[in-house]
Parts: structure tokens; C-alpha cells; sequence
């Protein structure tokens, strides 16, 4: 038990060396024809201004002129794109006589007034700058060096990055951000009714919630510049006794599709050992915390995102132990899961919080719990990843033991179900596949074969895997156009601000 803990602070310190740390340019290329010793081709490529922490998509949406976006709408890739959102984290450092630039972490546990340092020091007067980048990513490229894959005919060319469509500038570093997949926002364009349009929530270094929406401008700009992120609401900032705690992750309640729900819920958790309930909801002016004005000239509401209830859930040592991971679970609306660097998962009890009702710790895990991933469609069933680089995947009903688990060679940080999981009730044709970040050890594809039957499932395996990148791969999501169009990894990393869009079927190129 010790030596885990042990083992786990460890990584912990390397953790916090990465969140707080100026980090080194960028590299200025990279080889275009991949070696050995990566196993996919990647189709497209780009570098962001700051370090790349996380990646996300939503599904495509119509590009056609003077539409409202609606998420999940399109029959057709033709003439879709796919929103990405690449949140960016980096710590700018005042300079300090004697004090090289960088590799400043705060202490780890409390000090004496006297035992500070000028590293300390330094720390403090640091600042955390983060941004949104957005780009549509279309059906098809217009890139002149367009390429074909062969193999099997299902695509016709490669998939690009677009140019940037907004860049958001944040008010602290962007740590973690989920679209929500169906939710409702007031729209007054449309006479003062709710649509389901596509919302963007981000998790910030200053511990802060803000909310986004996707807006098609009216404009004549190119397609790749006419949308854009507009701020819709911010939480208020929560404050410790030990000072301001980072928001490390959030989720969405993707599961509530109830037509008459006037508001949305999120779940978030923190670098101080907390997790925390959040309302987001239409409401009178002035009665929900961080609100927005929306006004149509008639009439008038506001979206505000709201804290319900907060409560302390990992310790180590008898100290906050950082929540990596958080979320909602398919099958039981009272349900919140959590992972921390304490080796445990808890599951909770939403209506009851003073102790969780289940834990897995290091009986099982043999570092912290990084990532947790409910499937889209399946009642009950998640996958959970870690440090000691294995994803398990779990039946809530039977929570003694994973259903099967894989090494992936790496510590996972994110996994996100294939999208056509979603389909004919959970029974698509990738009901198991999975997209992993698994940081130094770059991407994998996991599969998990007869997850949708009541009988035994197959063992997990590794369909592919892709180390292209040259640092920590941290944020994962796929592009996917439907069974006739489309489909692509897309992945970020940390260290040396890449971005790639990559052939999950790792099919050969002409």
C-alpha cells in the first residue's frame, strides 16, 4: 500500500510540474512520412500558439447559410462539418534575478511562513493564460495535395484542419472542456423558443465553469470563419481555505433527454479534493449566479450556471488528493463517478454525499484513476483508465471486478467511445471501440468485442495505436460523419502543442 502511495505522489509531482511550468518552444517540424515506430498515418497537422491540454468535438452540423445549428442533425456528410475546441494551458512566469525561467511547482504540503522560498514566491505571482481555439473541420479537404485511401473505398479523401474559426482568450488556463451533446438554450432568432444547439463547457485553472455557445455569424466570410464561440455564462469563483482550487475535469449530464427539462446539469472536480454539482438553466434576470442577458427585443431570460452542492471526496494521507476525473453514469440519475491520485474510483450518491456508496482503490488500481467514461448508450456500463496504464471497463451492478481490461503502454488521460455507438441502441458497429490518450505512450484504439450482448464479452484488445506525437498525449476525440462518410482520430499533446488528425483503421496511403 505504501509503496503505491508512494509511487502515485511521484507521478503526482511530475503532474503538477506539467500544469505549472513554462514549457520549451515547440518543435518547428516534423516528418511527413512516418517512421517504424508509428503505427497509423496521420492526415493533418498544426501547431497551437500555447500548450495543447484538451480536445473535443461535437457532431457534425450543416455548414448551409442562415442555419441553427442542431447537434446530430445531418442525414448527409455532404456539406457538414465537425466543431473542434482545442483548450490551451500555459503558465506565464515573471523573471526573477538568480531564478532560471521554469520548473516552479508549489509546495506539496503545508509550510511554515518562514520555510517559503523565492520559488514560492515566483509561483504565486505567476499567471495562467488560456484559451479557446475553434475549428470547423469539413467533409471534405480542398487541400491541392489531397491524398486517397484505397483500401476499402469508404473515403473519398483526407480529412484537414481548417483555418481557426475563433480563438477564445480565457480568463485562466483551460484544463478540460465538454460539448454537451443535446441541450436546451433560448434562442430569440428563432421567436424566443428553445433549440437544441451545440454548448461548450470549459474547466479552468481558476477553478471557474464558463459556458459557450456555437454561433453561425452573418457574415460573407469562407465557411471556416463563419462560426464562432459566444459566452453564455461563468460560475462563480470558489474559494478554500487553502486558496483557489484548479477545475481538473467536468462532465455534462448527457443522459437526461427529457423534452420539458428547462435546465442541464454538470458535475466538476478539483485539485483540493472536491467534487461539485452545477446547474445550468434559463432563468429571471438576476436570480442565477453568472448569468448572461439574452434579449430578442420582446422578451427577455438569462442562462446561468449555478453551484447545488459541493462536497469533499478523495483524501491521501489525510490530505486533499486531486480529483482528475469525473461523471455522470447512463442508468441512474443519482449516480456521480470519481477517480483521484489517491488510487481510488468512488461512485456516489447524489442525494447523499457523506460517504460514497461503492470504492474501487488499489486492490485494484495501482495508480491514480485518471479517466472515467460512461458509454454513450449502454445502461451502467463505463470505462475507467489510470495511471498504471490499464482501461478497465465496468458494469455499475457488479462493481467487485472489471469486465475485461488492456495495457495500453501509457497513462490514460482521456477515452471517448466511438460515436456510432450511439446508434441503433447502442448496437452500432462499434459499440466497443474506444479512442485512449495514453500521454507518453501516445493514442490507442481499444475494442471490446460483444460489449452489447447479455452474455460474456470478449477479451479488450488493441486495434491500433499512433505515436506520432512527441510529448504527453492528453486530449482525444473523434471526427465521425456517419456510416457514409468520414472518419478520423483527432488528438492533441501537451509539451510540443501538436494537433493531428489521424487514420484510426491505419490504412496504407498512394
Amino acid at each position: 500500500l505504501i509503496s503505491t502511495h508512494r509511487v502515485s505522489r511521484v507521478i503526482i509531482i511530475a503532474r503538477h510540474r506539467f500544469l505549472l511550468t513554462m514549457m520549451s518552444p515547440s518543435p518547428t517540424s516534423t516528418p511527413q512520412h512516418l517512421g517504424e515506430d508509428v503505427s497509423s498515418t496521420w492526415f493533418d497537422r498544426l501547431i497551437t500558439p500555447l500548450n495543447a491540454c484538451s480536445l473535443e468535438t461535437c457532431a457534425p452540423i450543416s455548414d448551409g447559410p442562415d442555419h441553427i445549428p442542431e447537434v446530430g442533425e445531418s442525414k448527409s456528410a455532404q456539406g457538414d462539418v465537425v466543431p473542434l475546441v482545442i483548450g490551451c494551458y500555459q503558465l506565464n512566469e515573471p523573471s526573477v534575478e538568480g531564478l532560471p525561467r521554469g520548473g516552479n511547482i508549489p509546495p506539496l504540503e503545508n509550510q511554515n511562513e518562514d520555510d517559503r522560498t523565492t520559488d514560492d514566491a515566483v509561483v504565486e505571482k505567476s499567471s495562467r493564460r488560456g484559451e479557446l481555439r475553434l475549428h470547423m473541420i469539413p467533409s471534405t479537404s480542398s487541400s491541392p495535395n489531397n491524398e486517397h485511401i484505397h483500401d476499402d473505398g469508404n473515403a473519398n479523401g483526407i480529412l484537414a484542419f481548417s483555418d481557426v474559426a475563433c480563438v477564445v482568450q480565457m480568463e485562466s488556463g483551460v484544463l478540460d472542456g465538454k460539448w454537451r451533446r443535446r441541450c436546451k438554450t433560448y434562442q430569440p432568432s428563432v421567436g424566443g423558443c428553445y433549440e437544441t444547439i451545440p454548448l461548450f463547457a470549459s474547466a479552468c485553472a481558476s477553478g471557474r465553469i464558463h459556458v459557450h455557445s456555437l454561433e453561425k455569424k452573418e457574415s460573407l466570410a469562407p465557411p471556416s470563419k463563419s462560426w464562432s464561440l459566444s459566452q453564455l455564462a461563468s460560475s462563480e469563483e470558489h474559494s478554500s481555505h487553502d486558496g483557489t482550487s484548479l477545475c481538473l475535469s467536468l462532465a455534462w449530464n448527457d443522459f437526461d433527454d427529457s423534452p420539458d427539462a428547462e435546465s442541464d446539469q454538470i458535475v466538476s472536480s478539483y485539485s483540493n479534493g472536491t467534487v461539485a454539482l452545477h446547474k445550468v438553466s434559463k432563468a429571471q434576470p438576476g436570480r442565477v449566479s453568472g448569468e448572461v442577458k439574452i434579449n430578442d427585443g420582446n422578451r427577455e431570460c438569462s442562462i446561468g450556471i449555478e453551484e447545488m452542492h459541493r462536497w469533499n471526496a478523495h483524501t491521501m494521507f489525510g490530505c486533499p488528493s486531486e480529483v482528475w476525473t469525473c461523471s455522470f453514469l447512463r442508468g441512474d440519475e443519482n449516480i456521480v463517478l470519481s477517480g483521484a491520485d489517491d488510487c481510488c474510483l468512488k461512485i456516489w450518491d447524489i442525494r447523499q454525499t457523506q460517504r460514497p456508496t461503492h470504492k474501487i482503490s488499489d486492490s485494484e488500481f495501482e495508480a491514480g484513476v485518471t479517466a472515467i467514461s460512461p458509454h454513450p448508450t449502454l445502461s451502467h456500463i463505463f470505462a475507467a483508465g489510470s495511471y498504471d496504464e490499464y482501461v478497465r471497463i465496468y458494469d455499475h451492478r457488479k462493481i467487485d471486478k472489471p469486465m475485461t481490461k488492456v495495457c495500453v503502454d501509457g497513462g490514460v488521460w482521456r477515452i471517448k467511445w466511438h460515436p456510432s455507438c450511439c446508434e441503433d441502441g447502442g448496437r452500432g458497429h462499434s459499440d466497443g471501440k474506444m479512442l485512449v490518450a495514453a500521454m507518453h505512450g501516445g493514442c490507442r484504439i481499444v475494442n471490446v468485442p460483444g460489449l452489447h450482448s447479455n452474455g460474456d464479452i470478449g477479451a479488450a484488445e488493441i486495434l491500433s495505436k499512433f505515436t506520432a506525437h512527441e510529448s504527453m498525449a492528453y486530449g482525444a476525440d473523434w471526427v465521425w460523419f456517419g456510416k457514409s462518410g468520414y472518419e478520423a482520430a483527432a488528438t492533441c499533446s501537451f509539451y510540443d502543442r501538436q494537433a493531428f488528425l489521424w487514420d484510426p483503421l491505419n490504412r496504407k496511403l498512394d
